[in-house]
């Protein structure tokens, strides 16, 4: 059976970590785009506070105009989140293929959707039938493990406060764009364009998926190899 990829992205509010923004692109094994999802929580967006959390949130209060106009002018959909989960767990009955889910620190988007789905619905968002991918471990195992890489990073100062190569989605992007100036949106579907450009650029090193998060972080095999590096 043939697999399609849907590059996931969220972002959300509070320290609950309630998922607001939900983005997908689903992409056929070439990389060339099959479908563009985005969605709004409702239960956020239409919640008497909800768009006050978003205000006041550290993370997303520079965001609430953008979201504040998305609403108004329907640019992105408002739905609930189970409509949310059916939409995703119906991609491989729509394009007749097996589904894999990739994203850029995928145990926080996995842990997370699952999470709300037990708040919102008493059950997990994701199908039984759904393959992980975690994009972070695909990029610290492909052009991350590079001296170019390191020694780019270097060069740009792209260093953590501790020292440590910054291998972020952000980071990643900006290396293969060679963009020192990127910044990366937070916008749920944009961030999907560029984790779909960083996850197909590890599919042409032809090596084996990993299936397993990169998390935590600091003990991963894979990170500790592009660190080794400096």
């Amino acid at each position: 059976m043939r697999k399609v990829f849907a590059i996931l992205d969220i972002e959300t509010v509070t320290d609950a970590r309630l998922a607001f923004d939900i983005a997908w692109i689903v992409c056929d094994s070439m990389g060339n785009q099959l479908e563009r999802y985005n969605a709004l929580v409702s239960e956020i967006a239409c919640a008497p506070f909800g768009m006050e959390l978003i205000k006041r949130d550290r993370f997303m209060s520079n965001k609430s105009d953008f979201y504040l106009d998305a609403i108004k002018h329907n640019t992105i959909p408002v739905k609930d989140f189970n409509s949310i989960a059916d939409d995703f767990n119906t991609i491989g009955k729509r394009y007749n293929a097996r589904v894999v889910m990739c994203a850029y620190n995928a145990h926080f988007d996995y842990t997370v959707l699952n999470r709300n789905a037990e708040i919102y619905l008493g059950n997990k968002f994701f199908n039984d039938d759904v393959e992980i991918v975690d994009i972070l471990t695909m990029a610290l195992a492909t052009f991350c493990d590079s001296r170019n890489y390191v020694k780019w990073c270097l060069e740009k100062s792209f260093i953590t406060d501790k020292g440590n190569v910054r291998t972020n989605a952000e980071t990643a992007y900006a290396y293969l764009s060679r963009d020192v100036d990127f910044v990366e949106q937070h916008h749920a579907l944009d961030d999907c364009d560029i984790e779909s450009i960083i996850y197909f650029k590890t599919r042409s090193y032809k090596k084996k998926q990993h299936k397993h998060f990169a998390n935590p972080l600091f003990n991963c095999e894979e990170w500790q190899r592009v660190q080794a590096r400096k």
